[in-house]
């Protein structure tokens, strides 16, 4: 019975700690969504793709696809220049898998258009993140409607 007992708590440490480190690693994940809202929002794209892995990949609701940082810059230097200027993600749902993470988030963007019209729309993302040798995550390849 002594046995048991030990072994039961033993589990439960273990999925204790379990459960610690992905709450650690998903408030790691929101710090990147914060910085990557903030960044958006502040028209601050040198910043902006620095959120992303030197070789991701970068699929906007078009036919393009993007795939360094310097055309994910470009893409969203030109968004700014058409107006969209408030943007907004929330997870939905995080996946953790060693160190990658799956990504689901809505969006919620405003354009504010030359002609004085206020857009908002609004949508869905898929985002894969890769844990960096110094324990940050960045986006390796991201997706929306």
């Amino acid at each position: 019975m002594k046995k048991l007992i030990t072994m039961l708590l033993l589990i439960t440490v273990s999925v204790s700690g379990l459960a610690n480190a992905v709450a650690d690693e998903a408030t790691a994940i929101n710090a990147l969504n914060i910085k990557w809202d903030t960044a958006v929002n502040q028209g601050d794209t040198m910043q902006l793709a620095s959120l992303y892995v030197d070789n991701a990949v970068m699929m906007p609701p078009s036919s393009e696809i993007l795939s360094d940082r310097g055309a994910i810059k470009n893409y969203w230097d030109n968004l700014r220049e058409v107006g969209i200027d408030v943007y907004a993600i929330s997870t939905v749902d995080l996946r953790i898998d060693g160190d990658t993470a799956y990504q689901t988030v809505l969006w919620d963007a405003t354009r504010n258009a030359a002609d004085g019209n206020v857009i908002q729309f609004n949508g869905n993302m898929s985002n894969v993140l890769e844990r960096q040798k110094d324990g940050t995550w960045k986006i390796k390849l991201q997706s929306w409607n």
